[in-house]
This record gives structure tokens, C-alpha cells and sequence, in this order.
């Protein structure tokens, strides 16, 4: 399958935060930057004819040697200036880099961080908002508060997963995807099971699909748990909340019929098994939820054989588990939409999509989001590496965005070969060391619902 791009090894020092705009070639060399690629034709610096000539032979002779070498097999990424690389905050450190990448056939700027993996001081973490389901917070204020606790320092945040932005009926920072926090399972996987990325208490990183199996007993009575903290409209029959979730539940105080449970084993992790004592249940939404316990709320009148449980039994069990067993050993997860790379290779999905298609142009924005030019983040690894992008767009003459095609494409260039996608548009935000370094679309920072990061221990 042959891949639209091609990367220019442009190497710089760059740490001018205000270097917003594109670099065309011919660029003239600034101070302190170092170029990776010379001029192919280097100005005459004078000399006999004789002396030029035999260079030039000479030059001649090696290039054909090489062609005779590397053949077709040769990298067209060496031989084309179509995408440009800056280094920022060099001495960020050893294990972290910082590029900018201008993409000049695509009019797209992207922010890439690099994570070397064999640092074991380096680690990945994701963190809700405000410390809560329904908040929402910008991704530097989100990374001042973690660096704020004193054990680690965030170097590198981006933007999170999707959820309400808006305020819908008070649920204003409710995520639809996984989220997992120092272990806490605090929504469970939902829109795109396939779309989630975590890692292991011993570092390993894991991708979708993932599932979550939930089920509370009451006397004889079993009956599955759909989901966590979740919307009351998104379609789960029962949704388990939790002091994470807030003060209440939010539902609908008519229509939904709900059980306040206390004396549960808090917080939620993988593999979890906790007893409770049912406080009272019955039609109404929008209970109190307990600091020791959780609300199961229904969207409609449950079972009458739980109901007769209920009244008889004043005690109960919940049990939850992920598939596959080794997503019970993860200790941060997200879950983004839409899985961009897998095994190496462009979602099949994107790329049929992509290919049936026939007008391609930069910066076309269209109601299919997988074929629009929009601002973009993403995540995505390999063996070595952690990789975070952030593609500015919206903004005509500086950057208009990507595809979903052209961004998995260009994350299979930087090497990644399993990747998802994040919250897009004007929540696409790259921070790094405190400073937001992208332009967000909409001419500000975004308030949104979580974010990743990538942290370094403090020294003790």
C-alpha cells in the first residue's frame, strides 16, 4: 500500500515560541539551528576550472555508486523536502523530543512527542477534569494540578477523550469512553471498544478491544451492570455511579428508578469485588451520591423479582471485570474514537473510505469527519516509543488540518504501529512544560474533559 507521505529530515534547535508560520525552502539558517540537510547545489567558492570539474566528477561517480547500492529500495523520505522537522526544548530531557513539523503539500503543522520507553523515570498518566466526571478544565490548568502533587512533573500534555462539552442537562464532562486514573476504573469502555490504549502496572502497553463484564447480586437475583458514570440518556439500562461522578446522579427525577447503596469498597479497580448494604431504592432520579457507597440508577421500573429482593435482602455484592483478564492489571487507560493504525497498517475503514473518495484537497472540510480537514490528536506507540500528535487546523494561511487517512498515514511514517484517535477540533492542545505551543482553533484554550501526559519522577 503505498503511503502519501514522505518525511524531510529538518532537524533544528528551535525553542522561539512564537515560530508559528511555515518554512519554505530555501530558508537561511538561523542562529543556534542546525540544519540536517544541505543546499543540493552549493554555491561556486571559486578555484581552478580543473579542481571544479574533477569535484564534480567526483560527485557524480559517488552518486552512482549509490544508486548502484541502495537501488529503488532507497527511502523517498530522504529525497523529498515536502515535510520539515524543528526540534524544540532540547534539553527538556533525554528521553522526551519535541518536533514541530510543517507539511507543506498538506498546509498542516503538527506537534509530535516522543517518549523513549527505556526511561524508566518517564511514565504515561490520563486525569479527569477538575478530579471528577462532570468537569471540565483546560489541559495546562490539568497538568499544573497533577505536577502540583509533588511526586512527578508533567512534561508533556495533550486533550483526552470525547464527551459533553456543552452542559446537557448537567452532565457538562461526561466522558463516552474508557478512562482509567491511578487504577480507578472510572467509566468503563462504551463508544469505540476498540479505540482504547492503556498500560500495565509493569509498563506494558495494551490496545483495544477491551470490555467490561459487571454484575450485582441481590439475594438470588443477578443482573448485569451496563455501565459507569455514564449519561442516563446514552443507552444503558443500569449505570453504577460513583463519588467520581459527582455529588448526584443527574438522571431524570421521573423516569428513572434508582438504588442507593452504602458500605462499598471504593474505589473501583480492576478485578473488583465489594459487598454493600442497600440504603433505599425506589422511582426518582437524581439521588445524593454516598462518599461510601454509589447509586445504581435505571432507565425504567426494574424487575419485580429484584424489587421483591430488595425488600427482603438489606445486603448485596457487585462484581466487575475487564476482558481480555490482563486490562485488570491496567493502571491508566483512554479511550479516544476510531482506531487510526493497527499491526502497522491505516484502518481498513479509513482507508476504503479515504479511496473511494476522489477529490483530496488540503484544508476541505466535509460532513464525514473521517474525510475532513479538522485539527487532530492522536496517540499512538511501538516497541520503543510513545507517540503524541497534535494537528492544528481551522486556520487558513498558517494550518488547516488533516484527514483521519492523512494522520494515521503520517503516524505510520513516525514509525507507530498501533494508534487511536483523540478529541479533535478546537480541543486539539499541546502543552509542554507548562506552555501551550500549538494554536488551538478556537483562538483560545479549550476547557476540556481529560487529558494524557507524559511525566518524570522528581528527584527525592
Amino acid at each position: 500500500m503505498l503511503n502519501p507521505v514522505n518525511p524531510f529530515a529538518h532537524r533544528t534547535s528551535q525553542t522561539d515560541l512564537t515560530y508559528w508560520d511555515f518554512t519554505f525552502y530555501p530558508t537561511p539558517l538561523i542562529r543556534g539551528e542546525k540544519q540536517e540537510r544541505r543546499s543540493p547545489n552549493p554555491p561556486y567558492q571559486g578555484g581552478n576550472l580543473c579542481q571544479g570539474s574533477c569535484f564534480i566528477l567526483s560527485i557524480c561517480f559517488l552518486l552512482i555508486i549509490c544508486q548502484s547500492v541502495i537501488g529503488n529500495d532507497a527511502p523517498s523520505s530522504s529525497l523529498n523536502p515536502d515535510l520539515t522537522r524543528t526540534t524544540l526544548f532540547g534539553d527538556l530531557h533525554p528521553g522526551v523530543h519535541i518536533y514541530r513539523y510543517d507539511w507543506h503539500n498538506e498546509r498542516c503543522v503538527l506537534y509530535v512527542a516522543e517518549m523513549d520507553r527505556s526511561h524508566t523515570d518517564l511514565h504515561f498518566e490520563a486525569a479527569i477534569a477538575k478530579d471528577q466526571i462532570l468537569g471540565k478544565e483546560t489541559v495546562r490548568s490539568v497538568a499544573n494540578r497533577r505536577s502540583q502533587r509533588g511526586d512527578r512533573r508533567v512534561l508533556v500534555a495533550i486533550n483526552g477523550g470525547f464527551g459533553v462539552l456543552g452542559d446537557m442537562k448537567g452532565y457538562g464532562g461526561a466522558l463516552e469512553n474508557l478512562h482509567i486514573q491511578a487504577g480507578e476504573l472510572m467509566t468503563q469502555p462504551a463508544s469505540d471498544k476498540e479505540a482504547c490504549f492503556g498500560v500495565t502496572s509493569d509498563g506494558d502497553f495494551l490496545i483495544g478491544p477491551v470490555e467490561m463484564e459487571a454484575v450485582l447480586t441481590v439475594g438470588t437475583y443477578n443482573f448485569p451492570l451496563e455501565c459507569i458514570n455514564q449519561r442516563f440518556l446514552d443507552g444503558c439500562q443500569s449505570i453504577l455511579y460513583t463519588p467520581r461522578m459527582g455529588n448526584s446522579t443527574h438522571t431524570n427525577r421521573k423516569r428513572a428508578y434508582e438504588i442507593v447503596l452504602t458500605g462499598l469498597k471504593l474505589p473501583i479497580m480492576g478485578s473488583y469485588e465489594s459487598k454493600f448494604t442497600v440504603n433505599r431504592f425506589g422511582r426518582g432520579g437524581n439521588n445524593p451520591i454516598p462518599e461510601n457507597g454509589a447509586v445504581i440508577s435505571f432507565r425504567s421500573r426494574i424487575d419485580k423479582r429484584l424489587e421483591t429482593e430488595l425488600n427482603e435482602q438489606k445486603q448485596g455484592k457487585i462484581e466487575i471485570g475487564l476482558k481480555p483478564a490482563i486490562w485488570n492489571d491496567v493502571t491508566q487507560a483512554i479511550g479516544g474514537r476510531i482506531r487510526l493504525v493497527e499491526n502497522g497498517q491505516v484502518n481498513q475503514i479509513i482507508e476504503e473510505r479515504h479511496r473511494a473518495e476522489k477529490n483530496h484537497t488540503p484544508g476541505k472540510r466535509q460532513r464525514d469527519l473521517v474525510l475532513s480537514y479538522e485539527p487532530r490528536t492522536a496517540l499512538g506507540y511501538n516497541e520503543a516509543r510513545l507517540i503524541l500528535v497534535v494537528a492544528d487546523g481551522r486556520r487558513t494561511g498558517y494550518s488547516t488540518g488533516l484527514s483521519l487517512y492523512r494522520l494515521a498515514s503520517l503516524l505510520i511514517e513516525l514509525g507507530v504501529t498501533e494508534a487511536i484517535n483523540l478529541d479533535g477540533g478546537s480541543s486539539s492542545t499541546f502543552v509542554v512544560d507548562g506552555k501551550v505551543i500549538n494554536r488551538p482553533s478556537g483562538q483560545r484554550e479549550r476547557d476540556v474533559l481529560n487529558a494524557v501526559f507524559i511525566t518524570v519522577d522528581k528527584p527525592r
